[in-house]
């Protein structure tokens, strides 16, 4: 039963529900409807009584013979209208002094219960034949014998009237289910019309047509809401896509270099005799564009596994000093060739809770490509200090520095500034980059100020700062 409900569209199960939850609100108060009209009713006719038994008093008097008597010099008799259809009895010590009934009334055949000084009049019902009445029961003294007057009024009128009712209800109460199916039924086609029109433009959109979006002509009801948030994802799928598609292609454009150098050099040197000494200088072109291909490929797979959502940085609290102090020697050999200057500042102890190798790789790059890109006899400042209770290492070199345009897309992979220069130098335009990834995983950002001739400045800044 579970399945096939679940089976069903979801304006059908809508309508269904709508319709169920009327039907049980109409169930539930139908017979609270009823009750208030018939308590209304019944209140309206004791209340009719209560006048009758007035006006009937009004108009009986005491018999010399010891009974009751129609008022002799009253205006009006029994047969008088309003008093024609007026049922009354007087009853004295269970003996009938006197009654009046229509032409086709029937005789009394009960005679009252006694009544008290606490209650000294009671309202009944009590059936006569075939016909339902509504009873008053008062004590009436005339003259000095005390007697009980009842007053009968027939609520056949009454009986019909909540039965109309009651048949209302019944035969109303499954109208008014079909109608507010039906209703919910329609509501629902058209409040659901925008997501269908929503299903079918998403099942026309593809990795080649990631451009498109879901219309939505209500953006502030939760429909309108709905395809907000799947239009957002669209966005981020694009430029997933897209980096992807350049990423791709980024990658085997640089991975074909070193391929094609491979190749090429191997050919020339089986197709031509060469000497030893030769053969070596080939050898070792094949060796650099191998080197070239596996720090392509270690750089590649690094950013794979830092952009893994699995994977979680080794935090360690350090000293940036060590640290800073490995990668200068490091890189002091390398600038030794150009005659750099590579100069460590650090302003006290600074201890930070990070992750070692992330942090060494991020400053690494950031420093090797100072060096690459400056000239020779420049100086390279490698600095560290704390501000707002967080670490910052700045990075300073006096190379051509970078232009506004080209600053906001330096850490995007395999982007340059210089192509010809980048690929000379051996670079992938993956540094910054890695840089940037590595950075960010540990809960720090990096920021690049620069002017065209005026070298760059690259800062780190790291959370946890520096306290000893």
């Amino acid at each position: 039963m579970k399945t096939w409900w679940k089976s069903r569209s979801l304006s059908w199960r809508l309508a269904v529900s709508f319709a169920a939850v009327c039907s049980a609100i109409l169930l539930a108060l139908a017979p609270i409807a009823f009750g208030l009209i018939e308590h209304r009713l019944h209140l309206e006719n004791d209340q009719q009584l209560r006048v009758d038994w007035n006006l009937v008093f009004a108009h009986l008097e005491d018999d010399p013979s010891g009974g009751v008597r129609w008022r002799k010099r009253s205006p009006a008799t029994p047969e008088s209208a309003g008093y024609a259809a007026t049922w009354f009895e007087v009853w004295r010590d269970h003996e009938l002094l006197l009654h009046h009934w229509p032409q086709e009334g029937l005789p009394s055949d009960s005679s009252p219960d006694q009544l008290t000084k606490i209650a000294p009049h009671r309202y009944r019902t009590e059936t006569r034949g075939q016909r339902h009445f509504r009873v008053l029961e008062q004590v009436a003294i005339f003259g000095r014998q005390e007697t009980t007057l009842r007053i009968l009024r027939d609520e056949s009128g009454l009986q019909r009237t909540l039965l109309s009712i009651a048949l209302g209800f019944g035969f109303g109460a499954p109208l008014a289910a079909l109608l507010a199916a039906t209703g919910g039924y329609l509501m629902a086609r058209h409040l659901l019309k925008p997501i269908s029109a929503m299903a079918e433009q998403a099942r026309r959109i593809t990795a080649e047509s990631l451009d498109q979006r879901l219309p939505n002509p209500h953006p502030h009801d939760e429909v309108g809401q709905l395809a907000g948030v799947i239009n957002t994802m669209f966005d981020r799928l694009e430029t997933s896509f897209t980096t992807l598609r350049r990423f791709t292609a980024d990658a085997s454009h640089e991975l074909r270099t070193p391929l094609t150098a491979l190749q090429t050099v191997g050919e020339v040197a089986l197709r031509t005799p060469h000497d030893e000494v030769t053969l070596r200088d080939t050898i070792g072109s094949m060796l650099e564009e191998t080197q070239r291909l596996t720090n392509l490929t270690n750089m590649l797979l690094f950013l794979a596994r830092v952009e893994g959502q699995q994977f979680k940085p080794r935090l360690e609290r350090i000293g940036l000093c060590d640290l800073l102090r490995e990668i200068q020697d490091g890189v002091q050999v390398l600038a030794a060739e150009k005659e750099q200057t590579l100069d460590l500042e650090v302003t006290g102890p600074i201890r930070v809770q990070t992750d070692p190798v992330l942090l060494r790789q991020a400053i690494w790059n950031l420093v090797h490509n100072a060096h690459l890109y400056s000239p020779s006899g420049s100086r390279i400042t490698l600095r560290a200090f704390t501000r707002d209770e967080c670490a910052i290492i700045e990075i300073t070199d006096e190379g051509p520095g970078i232009d506004l345009e080209h600053q906001l897309k330096v850490f995007e992979r395999f982007y340059r500034v210089d192509q010809a220069r980048s690929r000379e130098d051996g670079g992938a335009g993956l540094g910054l980059a890695i840089s940037k990834f590595s950075v960010e995983r540990l809960g720090g950002c990096i920021q690049l100020k620069s002017l065209p001739g005026h070298g760059c400045q690259f800062t780190i800044q790291l959370p946890d700062s520096g306290k000893p």
